[in-house]
This record gives structure tokens, C-alpha cells and sequence, in this order.
């Protein structure tokens, strides 16, 4: 992607150096401009460095505007697949809701028909003035995206809302709202489960499994960029993606009831949680002592997710199952196909240990007609866009 970093006159403008860093260390282009108050805050040269790319406006060495045969803010504007303004100051956000262009990051924003992006940082009494509220909504209702500030200890001694979001925060928006969408999944909800589920055996020890969830998460983030409307219901301790409603679970009936209550305004569902199979039959109030003699734990089976799930589906309703295998493989899965009535399944070759945690991993499709090309191995987050990918051409071959 070829990005415009706008960097106003703000504190957190030290902080722009290490999302431009951080963007460039992604394979992103990443060209800034600088207002004159961002000049005084951090330097063209600590950008240019970082971003291997000129940088452009304010320079205390040229002043604004300098020699150069061509039209400088038409050709950035047309340049840049997204314009992200971190931080966006008061001042900024007012001249560009209102059409206002004198310097030359206002104007690239006026001429620019990429998306847009802002990441306000100021003072809370600022920040929650009618006036910048009024332009905050104003830059949405054409179409702009707004990393909201947190809350926080600021700069001017204050703490409240106000504080730039986090640089990570900003990097995800941007590549959500710079990412392009996919026709089959653009405005579509899709339900995704994630992460281990887990079974008290008492209010110390679990029931679970080696599952970190990071490939249902990674998945959440992949449709979230093809524009889907992504619900994910969420076992485990692990992050939960920006922009992605999100849903915390511990047991398989938590998730099963979660799922239950979103599954019916759904279009489809990815099923990539790791759900306990068995739970205690009596879990036990306090803290289970040590017995001299053996010890013997029932087990009973958890609710079947999957199987409820897609045994409510109606018929404009698709479900994408995962198998995590250690032997036949392929056999198994298929199983799994047909007797949940699946659209396709995932087969996951969990021996030894693959498949979990952050190493690279391989995912087999499997749909009724067989077995399809093995996707990978990739690190997860590219094996998630890839899988959205796959999906995304099935759906475009299915009949309406």
C-alpha cells in the first residue's frame, strides 16, 4: 500500500516515527508531509530516514513551499492509496471538514480520492468541544475514518480522553480501511469462533488444550479487511483484534450460547475455536486436595458447537469447519464434512505439535468434492488471507 502520513503540530508527534516505522516494516510506501507545527516537533530528516521516501511540507531548511516543476499536492493525492494524519490536531480536523487548504497537507486531503484516516491527539477539554465533535462527524459522514483517543495521562498535566491511540491500533485501522474489499464478502456478518475453551475441574485446575487461538484471530482480521462484518466469539487470554466485536468466552457452553444469540443474523460461519470435548461430570466448589489413593475423573461430553450450529443454518447461511489431526487425516476430516453438514472443512495436521503457537503452518481445503490444493505453509496471518482468499472465489461460483 502507498501511504500519506500527515504529522500536525502535536506532542505525540514523536510517536508518527515509529508508526512510520512500523508501517514500512509491514511492506508498506510510506511517504510524509509535515505542517509547519509537526516541522517543530520531529524533523524531515528522521522520517525520510525511516521511511526511505522524501518528505514533504513544512522544512526549516526550504520553508513550505520550494521549487519543484510539478504540481506537488495533485500528484500526491493521486499517489496515495490511503492519507492517514497522525496525530490530527483540533486545527487540522476543523480546515479539512470545513474544505479549508493552505499549506500542502490540507490540500493533498482536499484533492485526494483515497481513503482517509485520522488519529486525533489533543486536549480533553479540546477533544470533547462541540465544535471538534461537529467536525469529527462531519470528516465521517464523508466516508473518513477515526482512530478515537484513549484515555490517559496527558501532556498538559491532565488526564482524560485525548491521548493518541496506540501506534499498533493506528497501523491495524490502516490497513483495514486501506485494504481492498471482496465482492462476496464486502457488508457481510460473518461469526467466527476462536481459542481454547476451557472446564473447571475445581477453581484452580482447567480442562483445555495446547490451542493459542491466534489463527481464529487471524482469520477475524483477514474477513475484517475483505470487508466483512466480523463477530468473533473468543476463548483464551490472547488479544482481541481492533475493529472486530468481540465476545470473551470460558467454557464450550458459553461459547455455544454466545454463538446461538449472534448465529441467526449471520451470513456464514468460520469454526477455528479449539472447543474442549469433555468436561467434569461434578466439578468440584473448593480446591480438590491431594488423596493417598488413586484418583478417578468422569468425564462427560461438551455441547457440540459445530454440529448445533449447522444443524440451525438456513439455507443462504454457509459454514467453514476446521479439523485438527493427527492421523488419517483427510479421512477424518471428511467425516467431519458430512456428518455436520459442512461447506468445507480445514485439515490441520496437529502431530508432533504443528500447528500451535506462532510457527508457520498448512491448511488442506476440503470440500464434497475432495481434497484441494494445500494453502501454505505460511505464517498465520498470511495463511489467514490466503484461506479468505480461497473462500472468497468459492462463494463467487456459488449460485444465488
Amino acid at each position: 500500500m502507498q501511504i500519506i502520513l500527515g504529522i500536525t503540530g502535536g506532542v505525540a508527534a514523536y510517536k508518527s516515527a515509529e508508526l512510520a516505522r512500523l508501517l514500512v516494516n509491514q511492506g508498506h510506501l510510506v511517504r510524509c508531509i509535515l505542517t509547519e507545527a509537526g516541522a517543530r516537533f520531529i524533523t524531515p530528516l528522521t522520517l525520510t530516514s525511516l521511511t526511505g521516501e522524501p518528505c514533504y511540507g513544512a522544512n526549516p531548511d526550504q520553508g513550505e513551499w520550494r521549487a519543484n516543476p510539478s504540481i506537488e499536492h495533485i500528484e500526491l493525492a493521486r499517489w496515495a492509496d490511503l492519507v492517514a494524519v497522525v496525530p490530527a490536531t483540533a486545527n487540522i480536523l476543523g480546515k479539512a471538514a470545513n474544505g479549508l487548504a493552505n499549506d500542502l497537507l490540507s490540500t493533498v486531503l482536499l484533492a485526494t480520492r483515497a481513503p482517509v484516516l485520522w488519529a486525533p491527539a489533543m486536549n480533553t477539554g479540546m477533544w470533547e468541544h462541540p465544535a471538534v465533535q461537529a467536525n469529527v462527524t462531519r470528516l465521517k459522514s464523508f466516508g473518513h475514518a477515526v482512530v478515537d483517543p484513549g484515555e490517559g495521562f496527558l501532556a498538559c498535566g491532565e488526564e482524560g480522553s485525548g491521548k493518541l491511540a496506540e501506534v499498533a491500533s493506528i497501523a491495524e485501522a490502516i490497513q483495514v480501511h486501506g485494504s481492498p474489499k471482496l465482492r462476496s464478502l464486502n457488508g457481510r456478518r460473518v461469526l467466527i469462533t476462536a481459542g481454547p475453551t476451557r472446564e473447571d475441574l475445581d477453581p484452580v485446575r482447567t480442562l483445555t488444550n495446547r490451542s493459542t487461538g491466534r489463527m481464529g484471530v487471524e482469520l477475524a482480521r483477514a474477513f475484517r479487511d475483505a470487508g466483512a462484518r466480523v463477530e468473533l466469539v473468543l476463548g483464551g487470554e490472547g488479544p482481541a483484534p481492533w475493529g472486530v466485536e468481540t465476545v470473551r468466552v470460558h467454557s464450550a457452553q458459553q461459547m455455544l450460547e454466545a454463538c446461538l444469540a449472534r448465529w441467526a443474523d449471520s451470513d456464514g460461519l468460520v469454526a477455528a475455536a479449539a472447543v474442549a470435548d469433555q468436561k467434569p461430570e461434578c466439578p468440584s466448589i473448593e480446591k480438590a486436595k491431594k488423596g493417598d489413593g488413586p484418583e478417578t475423573l468422569v468425564l462427560v461430553r461438551t455441547p457440540d458447537i459445530l454440529a448445533q450450529l449447522s444443524a440451525a443454518r438456513r439455507s443462504d447461511q454457509w459454514v467453514l469447519g476446521f479439523a485438527a489431526e493427527s492421523e488419517n487425516h483427510l479421512d477424518h476430516a471428511m467425516a467431519k464434512l458430512k456428518n455436520k453438514g459442512l461447506d468445507a472443512v480445514l485439515v490441520n495436521d496437529v502431530q508432533d505439535g504443528k500447528g500451535f503457537g506462532a510457527q508457520a503452518n498448512t491448511l488442506t481445503p476440503l470440500t464434497a468434492q475432495g481434497a484441494h490444493p494445500p494453502i501454505g505453509p505460511l505464517s498465520k496471518d498470511q495463511l489467514a488471507r490466503a484461506v479468505v482468499q480461497w473462500w472468497a472465489q468459492r462463494l463467487e461460483a456459488r449460485p444465488d
